[in-house]
């Protein structure tokens, strides 16, 4: 019986490394989904994309006091968030955008050490569009940042 077990020990050992593994690919980090502003998807007005480092957190429509509206929110790399608004208004004007369709507001994290990566938050007041592009990608709730109440945010 002891050499029945050590008999099926050493056949398991030999085939595990065939059994639910992932194939070996050398690429040890998750392929990650296209910027959410860049991906022709959900595009800023005037095909803007700011030119400070930023990671998009949530993009979708709304409905406030305002009205139907865009609310995209961006996480702040590197900048503080006076630099940031000046920043993303001068490109907003120089792509046409009139300053009354977009509403731009933003803040510091507090007790940020001044050599940090993340600064702050950033929150882009916008006219609802639908989507530019019927690339499947833009069913891609990881990518466009467009978390439905189902599907919560994963950002």
């Amino acid at each position: 019986m002891a050499v029945l077990g050590a008999l099926v020990a050493l056949v398991l050992l030999l085939i595990s490394p065939a059994l639910g593994r992932a194939p070996v690919s050398g690429q040890y980090r998750p392929l990650l989904p296209p910027d959410g502003l860049t991906n022709g998807c959900y595009p800023l007005p005037g095909d803007v994309v700011p030119d400070f480092a930023y990671v998009l957190r949530r993009d979708g429509d709304t409905v406030d006091a305002h009205g139907l509206h865009r609310r995209t929110v961006l996480q702040l790399d590197r900048v503080d968030a006076a630099e940031a608004v000046r920043r993303i208004q001068a490109q907003l004007a120089a792509a046409g955008v009139a300053a009354a369709d977009v509403r731009v507001t933003a803040r510091d994290f507090e007790g940020v050490p001044d050599d940090a990566v993340v600064r702050g938050e950033m929150v882009l007041d916008l006219p609802t569009i639908a989507a530019q592009s019927d690339d499947p990608v833009c069913d891609d709730a990881n990518s466009t940042k467009r978390f439905t109440p189902d599907l919560p945010d994963r950002s």
